[in-house]
């Protein structure tokens, strides 16, 4: 009987040491960004062994939730969370930005202020109190809170970007033209910035300055190249210039943009339905 108490005893501790030892593995998985893999892994285990994580439970949610986090799932993330019992140090910054993602903003709020009044020092826990400001429409607080972040992170993209965001909304194009460059300085594959410059400059009625952006743009084949082809042809026809526009209204319709058509019919197609425009093309002889 003793030994049988003896053996069960051993396969148990193993089989904790073996599950303790895999939370260090999937936890540096996370830390190295495999968070594809490392979500199929934990869903794995939730069925196969619904125990696996009795060596510490709380440490084993708080992993999952921040995975379905970085994949996107931010309904199960705040149920993953909300089933916590002892919370790590940053638990109300990764929860507050979780309620942020859920839309719930003033319960965000009381999380990611709680986190920052300890944490100033923390980037983390400076842009995302000034993001929650800005949901919360405060800009005037969420501008305080990001330039202290841009004075003391000034390598990080996402205040600049999110302040370029604020000074559009309240009609400072020259400001949010300046916040979107360095956003863009700052990480040059950051089209999503180049592209709000480039607006900023259309806003301001910079015309030519815009369509220098949204030409480089183009040549980039950027993931919105048929919104980007259908602004260079608004520049165009504001410019006076009907046969440009019409050129690139057609390629901005090629690709499924749903205005496009509308456009190039209202402008380019005289009254018998025929191109008013045709491509020229060299004489052969």
């Amino acid at each position: 009987m003793n030994r049988i108490f003896i053996l069960c005893l051993f396969v148990i501790t193993s089989v904790n040491t073996l599950f303790a030892q895999s939370l260090s593995v999937c936890q540096n998985e996370y830390k190295a960004g495999r968070f594809e893999s490392l979500g199929k892994r934990l869903d794995s285990l939730q069925k196969c062994c619904p125990n696996f994580n009795q060596s510490d439970p709380d440490a084993w949610t708080f992993l999952a939730a921040n995975t379905k986090m970085k994949l996107g799932k931010f309904a199960d993330a705040k149920f993953l969370y909300e089933s916590i019992g002892f919370k790590a140090e940053d638990y109300p910054l990764n929860y507050g930005i979780c309620l942020i993602k859920n839309n719930l903003f003033e319960e965000a709020f009381k999380q990611l202020n709680d986190y920052y009044s300890g944490h100033e020092e923390d980037y983390k826990a400076t842009y995302w109190l000034g993001e929650c400001y800005y949901h919360l429409q405060k800009p005037k607080e969420a501008l305080r809170i990001l330039q202290r972040a841009v004075d003391a992170f000034p390598e990080d993209p996402d205040a600049y970007y999110l302040m370029g965001i604020i000074y559009t909304e309240r009609g400072d194009y020259e400001k949010s033209f300046l916040f979107f460059q360095a956003a863009f300085d700052t990480r040059p594959t950051l089209l999503e910035a180049k592209f709000n410059m480039g607006m900023a400059k259309y806003y301001a009625q910079q015309l030519d300055a815009a369509e220098e952006i949204f030409s480089e743009l183009a040549l980039e084949k950027i993931k919105n190249l048929p919104e980007v082809l259908m602004i260079l042809g608004e520049i165009r026809y504001r410019l006076h210039d009907e046969e440009g526009a019409c050129e690139y209204w057609k390629e901005a319709d090629g690709y499924g943009h749903p205005e496009a058509k509308e456009q190039y019919n209202r402008v380019c197609i005289d009254k018998k339905g025929n191109a008013k425009f045709r491509k020229k093309s060299f004489v052969s002889f």
